[in-house]
């Protein structure tokens, strides 16, 4: 079990931190693909295009991708438990607007707020993690957090058109809306600001990335090859989670989109199994947690290898199993990267740097699904899909990237290798 530091308070009190958090948490992800399942209602009721709707989906992410920075900083100086309960209410005020949007451009405008607010909540709680909880821990605390939080994935497919089927979908979002305020309220009552001093030692100075400033940070090498390998790694999961898989799937097992859309559920479903199992793996094997990041990208860099040209010899049933461990690879290469930024970073400026780093999967989305696209249209259509030659060509993008983010992963463990330590009591 997880130990706690020992401040003047209940030892129940960091599950509370926790628990709390992480319900805030499981919205982060609902909102993050709500909108695909009841694309068909938005349609209906704002009369629009899909372009239309798309950019109003998107303006979630361009409102998440850019606060990061700002968030982190406002972890460090105000305290997560502020930020997390008043983004929290604004994502509240915003899901509600949403509900009541009378066109596509108030939906737009509403939908912006909701990726503002819960943007508020994952830095922080990284943050509130490395005070409430020892270092030891951390990795295993991020990958229950991440487990919690794509439930709010799942909850967003089948609970939400159940919901929008029987009530419509501006009341499922009066409900949702009602419900993260309750949570904010709850960060704000029953969550308490962290006063101990931390138990577990600083990493070595001699570190790199722990600098007094967050600046320092960011001018450092390190930081940027780690967001690189951040970026890649991410830009290729979620490009094929959110894009690709169906077509795909569709493609070289013949699938129908009820069967495509089911085995895709698959990945979540392995991020959730796996970010906690890794999370404590990396907590008790893996002093260096870089080198817990370089063993995930090792194994994702095989999934990869299997989707890219093992299609033809892998049957349905063990491609299911393929996306299942890509889930939960992807599961671990996260609480591995945020256990390594816990451990080589000043607790001081721990949100600053989390914050900034944050920005970075979301530009490898961007990136990824731009060259994707263009690989997948350079080998051309047939009838009304791609061919399976065309998704050999861009998944193997994904496998030369992913071998680009192991070569730098083994470079940075060089520069990192017996410098970080930290006392684990």
């Amino acid at each position: 079990m997880p130990v706690f530091h020992k401040e003047p308070k209940t030892q129940s009190h960091p599950w509370l931190v926790f628990s709390v958090i992480a319900g805030c948490y499981l919205f982060v992800y609902f909102h993050r693909v709500s909108t695909s399942v009841i694309a068909p209602d938005l349609l209906a009721a704002f009369e629009t295009n899909a372009t239309a709707l798309g950019f109003m989906s998107s303006m979630y992410f361009y409102m998440y991708a850019l606060e990061q920075p700002m968030v982190g900083y406002l972890s460090d100086r105000l305290g997560p438990r502020r930020v997390v309960a008043y983004w929290s209410l604004l994502a509240g005020v915003g899901t509600i607007l949403f509900g009541m949007a009378p066109s596509i451009g108030w939906a737009s405008a509403w939908r912006a707020m909701i990726g503002f607010g819960v943007g508020g909540v994952y830095v922080p709680a990284l943050k509130a993690f490395s005070q409430w909880f020892r270092a030891r821990d951390f990795s295993t605390m991020t990958g229950l957090l991440l487990a919690v939080g794509n439930l709010g994935a799942i909850v967003a497919t089948t609970p939400l058109a159940w919901m929008a089927q029987t009530w419509g979908w501006r009341n499922a979002f009066f409900v949702i809306g009602a419900v993260t305020f309750g949570l904010a309220f709850a960060v704000l009552v029953l969550i308490k600001d962290f006063k101990g001093t931390a138990q577990d030692a600083e990493p070595e100075t001699s570190n790199p990335l722990n600098q007094s400033s967050a600046l320092q940070v960011l001018l450092s090498v390190q930081f940027w090859v780690l967001a690189l390998i951040f970026a890649g790694f991410f830009g290729c999961f979620l490009t094929f989670q959110g894009l690709w898989a169906a077509p795909y799937l569709m493609t070289v097992y013949g699938m129908g989109p009820l069967g495509a859309s089911g085995f895709n559920m698959l990945i979540p479903v392995g991020f959730m199994i796996g970010a906690p199992i890794f999370g404590r793996l990396a907590d008790r094997l893996f002093r260096e947690k870089v080198n817990m990041l370089i063993t995930t990208l090792v194994l994702q860099s095989a999934v990869w290898g299997l989707v890219t040209f093992g299609w033809p010899m892998i049957s349905r049933p063990a491609m299911g199993a393929v996306l299942v461990f890509m889930g939960a690879v992807s599961g671990g290469f996260a609480t591995a990267l945020w256990a390594l930024v816990n451990q080589t970073t000043a607790k001081a400026i721990l949100g600053s740097v989390s914050g900034l780093l944050n920005t970075a999967p979301f530009l490898g989305v961007a990136a990824m699904q731009v060259i994707t696209g263009y690989l997948l249209d350079r080998t051309g259509r047939v009838h009304e899909g791609y061919p399976p030659e065309a998704f050999q060509s861009a998944f193997s993008a994904c496998l030369l990237v992913m071998v680009g983010c192991l070569i730098l992963c083994t470079g940075l463990r060089k520069t990192l290798s017996g410098r970080t330590t930290t006392s684990n009591p």
